[in-house]
């Protein structure tokens, strides 16, 4: 079988934070009765790269969470929302609408205290969204992108990166974004066979210019260089106005239009034949605007 040396697409990964409003310092500590997730589809809109973009909004949306911990402060402890040991029992939570809010407080009453942050570790980001292919015409597909890894923890097959496409009973049918996609953009199994050459399992693809390692497919070499891992975690700081009331934390992801790439087809939708080896497409997975407010 001829090898195909594919020019991979640009991932852009980008993890914003909005924060609802300007803290002032004298302002009092807030308790907490509850710390809530939310995902809002469709009140902040992105900005797409520099060249014409066409952008979906995803019509749900999977987090799955390590851990989550709020950050103490003025002699306040660090309590610990949950923390779960590995991939297999993380907190896997399905939002289709922004009316649904989850709760993150698996254990005890959270102290009194004052808390500055929280603290929360992401395996995984999911979302369902339109996929063009030659003979099966436009199919949903869930989409999940790892941002951690089960390899170095667990002795997994995952990578900060991972493009898999997963089944609507959780079923992982393999990966994606690698040799073998055309024309309809089928799932590769095992993950040598999408990630390498031919399968060898040896000569990884060069993924947007980046060293040759076993990373999955991002664009952007600061997040594989620098963010944390093989555990993906964020900060998020608490701001609130002085006039701020509510005893529950919601932590709202927005991902409205999260979905970004260079319809090459003119057909509306991400396919194969969007796919050029000689002209490489442009592509982005947003990673969620993430804000706090109190309710």
């Amino acid at each position: 079988m001829k090898k195909k040396s594919i020019i991979m697409l640009i991932l852009v990964v980008t993890f914003l934070f909005s924060l609802s409003c300007n803290k002032d310092e004298s302002s009092p500590s807030v308790n907490f009765n509850d710390v809530k997730i939310t995902v809002s589809f469709g009140q902040s809109l992105k900005n797409a790269e520099t060249i014409p973009m066409t952008l979906e909004t995803p019509s749900n949306y999977y987090i799955a969470l390590k851990s989550a911990v709020l950050i103490g402060e003025n002699e306040t402890a660090d309590y610990q929302l949950f923390n779960n040991s590995n991939l297999s029992n993380s907190l896997v939570f399905d939002f289709t609408d922004e009316n649904i809010k989850r709760s993150l407080l698996q254990g005890d009453d959270i102290p009194e205290g004052d808390y500055s942050g929280l603290k929360i570790e992401i395996y995984y980001l999911q979302m369902n969204i339109n996929i063009s292919t030659t003979n099966r015409g436009v199919e949903r597909r869930n989409i999940r992108i790892y941002l951690s890894d089960d390899a170095e923890t667990e002795g997994g097959l995952h990578q900060p990166g991972d493009m898999t496409q997963i089944s609507d009973g959780g079923i992982e049918y393999g990966w994606l974004l690698g040799e073998g996609q055309f024309p309809d953009m089928d799932p590769v199994s095992p993950r040598v066979s999408a990630y390498t050459h031919d399968g060898d399992g040896v000569s990884w693809y060069d993924f947007a210019g980046k060293s040759a390692n076993n990373y999955g497919p991002f664009g952007n070499t600061d997040f594989m260089n620098n963010d944390p891992h093989p555990i993906y975690y964020s900060n998020v700081t608490f701001n609130f106005d002085e006039n701020s009331s509510g005893k529950t934390l919601v932590v709202e992801f927005d991902v409205e239009d999260c979905w970004q790439f260079e319809d090459k087809s003119l057909d509306g939708y991400f396919g194969s034949a969007d796919l050029d080896a000689l002209n490489p497409t442009n592509w982005s997975m947003q990673l969620p605007l993430i804000s706090v407010y109190l309710e």
